[in-house]
């Protein structure tokens, strides 16, 4: 063919036009535009380094191959701290000003720059010691630049972030590291290896990649004292456990009391009398029986896998798990550093831009703010990089933190917390505000020694979702602060996809995940918490609403494998909050993932019913299906469909992998043949008999199965109206098939609503029923009252709550309680007692006048009626006295708790302002129906008000404890006067 001039002028303009583009897209790939771009997650692909780093590097090179040339003349830097440097020269090359806009009405930015390039620094595989962080600050992260791109405003131009990148080279892992090897091991007696190291203390020793153990005893887990501590200063032992070991004085001893913490030092061990005397008193020892270890003494380094220092000697020991082992042949590190990389901005100018990427960074000391600690930094990234054994809070980003993404990195056995997001109760300036920062797709799994998984608080808009958090101390997840009672700098949280398994480890009286203050817009759903560690003393639950929480909706979250409760508050009221379609269920067969993505993707199975040959309307069927979900665990709406209409929507949790079985009980309202399916599954066919109803009834119950005469009894029923229209009718109450009252309902279409009845039934077994629904049972007995002396009576004052005063004389209607305490709750277990000194079985009826509290009681003295299997048996002196409820009254509001999970522990506890500014005298009165519990109280002793009734409580006697008791919780002896104590019996006692 041969070319024309035209044909060969469009073949110059073709590829000149083609390497522009080429050029042109090299450049748009460069950093990330601001707005009008996807967000697309870095990676290594396609990129070019502009700075190696290596250990066979050298830091006069100039860093800009990957590995050293032939002749030894160039190569990689042999730092990071050389790179930094280098990178911060190559900005000031790269880097231009903005020219002077054109438009006058242009109103731009404050970013001086107008052009910019990403920077890449790349580091080889290997270890990389400091003996201290490396501090990155403003100038050595990337930039935002103003272009020259229109926006479409004439105002303003496009903006686009450079970022400077230090990432491990491509197939390889980069360590950074704040230890040193240890080497010339000796090895002495009894298996123990020994060798000299000149440090003034070793706080931590790693060998090859896992922390060793401090010598400590016990071996494992924790001495338990003997009964709760009487005195500050010192503490019972049960023999054996502890010895007047030689070189006591180095011992450090970590004491465990609720969700605290106790470090101190033991002065004295005195083996005779089985007393440990502490180096310096602590009051908090006394609240409840601590747990507690003892370590750093030589003479008890006896079990594989412990250490010690002799800090004096210089000699470092240490006991390996086999006895061929030689450790001049194994990787022993000593942590020097208490941080590794410090990403240090300003306030007037933060570090921006700035990123971490698939690094590795291991083996600091213990203490410190953190491994990657970051303050002022701005839309700065730590992507897929692993934190492993390191001695404080492995990241951690401070004030004045903005827009910053950490995701998919792994962190494992450290000190602190996983990720803490910090900001200030009442920031100083708009700069200090920590806000729109991500935390997302990370693996946490704490270890020995973590505290909580991520914690976060001041901060707004933070998105702490799809995480992996396991085997923590305290916590899984605590967001928000409570200190800000009437204002905050916390809100619009967005808390979800999250994935806890194992928290609490550690400590008493938190949860799984927690929330904190008032944090308004905050969000946290489906995350999935299980496997929450009890607790002997205060309760820990999947759901725990902190102090003065307000402003959260907590809602689709699913639960299982709790020992204790779903959910519980703590100075917060649901009011002021949303908690709804939250779900506890059967541990499942298969366990969940790590990482929850949010798309479960569920299958249904075949349409089951119980096998009747005919159905009548009103009558309450089963329609169940096996479904199974195949994606993410979480949560779907299944759907009933009769006749081949959506009928009823449920949610429906399931983990991932696994099977489970949805009921629904459904009431045909027509006659006629009926067609039913769930989901996706095949219709099966019904025949219905009967008449047409107008309404249905969905529930009764009644407050009391058995009662004694003349008390009153409730009726709850649930009415529905199922009928497209408003309707008014009449709702009868039917006792042994008699009206016993009627009354007038209206109910809007589909309307649903409670309707309830209040009766006092005659002696004997009543049938009580309700419209449709099948009939229950309840039995009047008729009581006896107990005659009371006051030889039938006896005190008893538990540890907490000494010293304590009574008085009381049945002849002169007396009953006085002088009491202290830490708190007549959860373990603290703190009451004075006047009891019956025999005890009741069976059912009865319990009632005293509360007259009057003493001057300066605390608000929350608890005073009332009190039982118990053995009421002589105090929570504090052995935990276990089970079978416990009181109700109760404060100087301004009155409750009542019970031991919820047959622990000993009354955990179950709620209470309700007084209507009166000055109630007193007030009535309580408690009734026991089998093992159950009905809780009252009165102004006047005739009309009752019910304050709670309890479920079926686990464990609790036949015959049991009565007692009128009192307790506070301010440690200050505190008075409540009683009068008329009466109780009245089914059975002769």
């Amino acid at each position: 063919m041969k070319f024309k001039p035209e044909h060969i002028n469009a073949f110059f303009v073709y590829h000149t036009l083609f390497i522009i583009l080429v050029l042109t897209g090299h450049l748009f790939s460069q950093g990330r535009f601001l707005r009008g771009e996807i967000y697309k997650e870095y990676n290594l692909e396609n990129k070019t380094a502009d700075f190696y780093v290596s250990t066979k590097g050298n830091d006069n090179w100039s860093g800009k191959l990957a590995e050293p040339n032939a002749k030894k003349t160039d190569g990689p830097f042999a730092t990071i701290e050389r790179a930094r440097i280098a990178v911060i020269n190559l900005k000031q090359k790269i880097y231009k000003e903005k020219l002077p806009p054109v438009e006058k009405r242009f109103i731009g930015s404050t970013h001086k720059f107008g052009s910019g390039n990403d920077i890449l620094v790349l580091i080889r595989e290997g270890i990389y010691s400091i003996d201290s962080s490396i501090t990155f600050s403003p100038n050595d992260g990337g930039e935002r630049v103003e272009t020259d791109l229109p926006t479409g405003a004439f105002e303003y131009h496009k903006l686009k972030d450079y970022f400077v990148t230090y990432a491990s080279y491509p197939g390889e892992n980069a360590v950074i590291s704040g230890g040193k090897k240890i080497a010339n091991w000796i090895k002495a007696e009894n298996g123990i290896w020994q060798t000299k190291v000149n440090l003034s203390k070793v706080k931590e020793l790693y060998v090859n990649g896992k922390r060793q153990t401090l010598a400590r005893a016990p071996n494992k887990g924790f001495f338990n004292t003997v009964g709760i501590p009487t005195d500050s200063s010192s503490f019972k032992f049960n023999k054996g456990d502890l010895k007047n070991w030689e070189n006591l004085s180095t011992n450090n001893l970590t004491m465990f009391v609720r969700w605290g913490t106790v470090f101190g030092k033991i002065s004295k061990i005195d083996e005779v009398n089985n007393i440990a005397y502490l180096e310096k008193p602590n009051s908090e020892i006394m609240i409840i029986p601590p747990k507690y270890f003892i370590d750093n003494v030589e003479s008890i380094l006896d079990t594989a896998g412990e250490w010690f220092y002799n800090s004096s000697k210089k000699i470092l020991s240490f006991l390996p798990s086999n006895e061929n082992t030689n450790l001049n042949e194994a990787d022993v590190y000593v942590p020097y550093s208490k941080s590794l990389f410090k990403v240090i901005g300003k306030k007037d100018k933060p570090i921006r831009n700035l990123r971490f990427y698939n690094l590795e960074f291991t083996t600091t000391s213990f203490g410190g703010e953190a491994t990657l600690d970051l303050v002022y930094a701005n839309n700065c990234e730590i992507i897929n990089c692993k934190i492993n054994n390191v001695g404080q809070t492995p990241i951690k980003l401070g004030l004045g933190s903005y827009k910053n993404l950490i995701t998919k990195n792994k962190i494992m056995n450290f000190e602190g917390s996983g990720i803490e997001l910090r900001g200030a109760a009442k920031p100083e300036s708009w700069n200090d505000m920590v806000y729109d920062n991500t935390i997302s797709y990370n693996e946490i799994e704490g270890g020995e020694y973590a505290h909580m998984g991520i914690g976060a608080s001041n901060t707004l808009r933070t998105e702490i979702n799809h995480n992996f958090v396991s085997n923590v101390g305290s916590y899984g997840l605590a967001v928000g602060s409570w200190p800000n009672v009437e204002e905050s700098s916390d809100g619009n949280y967005l808390v979800e996809y999250n994935h806890v398994e194992y928290a609490t480890m550690l400590r008493d009286d938190e949860g799984g995940i927690a929330v904190f203050g008032l944090s308004p817009g905050s969000i946290v759903r489906n995350n999935l918490v299980h496997d929450v560690r009890p607790a002997p003393t205060n309760e820990n639950v999947g759901f725990f609403f902190q102090n003065m929480s307000k402003g959260w909706n907590a809602f689709d979250n699913i639960y299982y494998n709790l020992k204790q409760a779903e959910m519980k508050l703590c100075a917060a009221y649901i009011t002021d909050n949303i908690y709804k379609d939250n779900f506890l269920i059967e541990k499942p067969v298969n366990d969940p993932e790590k990482l929850i993505l949010g798309n479960p993707k569920f299958y249904t199975g075949s349409v089951i019913i119980n096998e009747k040959k005919e159905y009548l309307t009103g009558e309450k069927v089963s329609i169940k299906s096996e479904v199974k979900n195949l994606g993410s665990s979480g949560i779907e709406s299944v759907d009933l469909y009769i006749d081949g209409k959506i009928a009823e929507s449920k949610k429906f949790p399931i983990i991932s992998n696994n099977i489970r079985t949805i009921e629904f009980i459904y009431q045909f309202y027509e006659p006629g043949k009926h067609r039913i399916s769930i989901n996706e599954s095949s219709e099966l066919e019904i025949n219905v008999k009967g008449e047409p109803l107008k309404f249905v009834v969905n529930d009764i119950r009644s407050s009391m199965n058995k009662l004694p005469l003349e008390e009153n009894v409730i009726i709850k029923s649930v009415v529905q109206n199922i009928k497209n229209a408003k309707q008014e009718f009449k709702i009868e109450l039917l006792v042994d098939n008699k009206i016993a009252e009627t009354k007038s309902v209206s109910l809007n279409e589909n309307e649903i609503s409670e309707v309830n009845f209040s009766i006092i039934p005659n002696l004997g077994k009543h049938k009580i029923t309700i419209g449709n629904y099948e009939p229950i049972e309840i039995e009047v007995y008729k009581g006896e009252e107990q005659k009371i002396s006051d030889k039938d009576l006896s005190t008893f004052c538990s540890t907490t709550a000494q010293p304590c005063n009574f008085n009381f004389s049945i002849d002169k209607n007396i009953f006085e309680i002088e009491a202290s305490g830490t708190d007549f709750l959860h373990a603290e277990d703190s009451y004075g007692t006047i009891y019956l000194n025999r005890k009741i079985s069976g059912n009865f009826i319990a009632l005293v006048k509360v007259q009057k509290f003493g001057e300066g009681v605390s608000e929350w003295f608890r005073a009332g009626l009190f039982v118990r299997n053995d009421i002589t048996k105090s929570n504090v002196d052995e935990i276990g006295c089970k079978g416990s409820f009181l109700v109760f009254s404060t100087p301004k509001r009155n409750g009542a708790q019970w031991d919820e999970f047959a622990d000993g522990s009354m955990h179950n506890t709620k209470s309700f302002n007084y209507e009166k500014k000055n109630p007193f005298p007030v009535w309580l009165k408690l009734i026991r129906d089998g093992n159950k519990f009905i809780s009252y109280f009165s102004y006047d002793g005739t009309n009752w008000e019910i304050v709670r009734d309890s479920p079926e409580i686990k464990d609790l006697a036949k015959s049991i404890n009565i007692g009128i008791a009192g307790g506070t919780n301010d440690r200050r002896p505190s008075k409540v006067y009683f009068e008329s104590l009466k109780i009245i019996c089914e059975e002769s006692q």
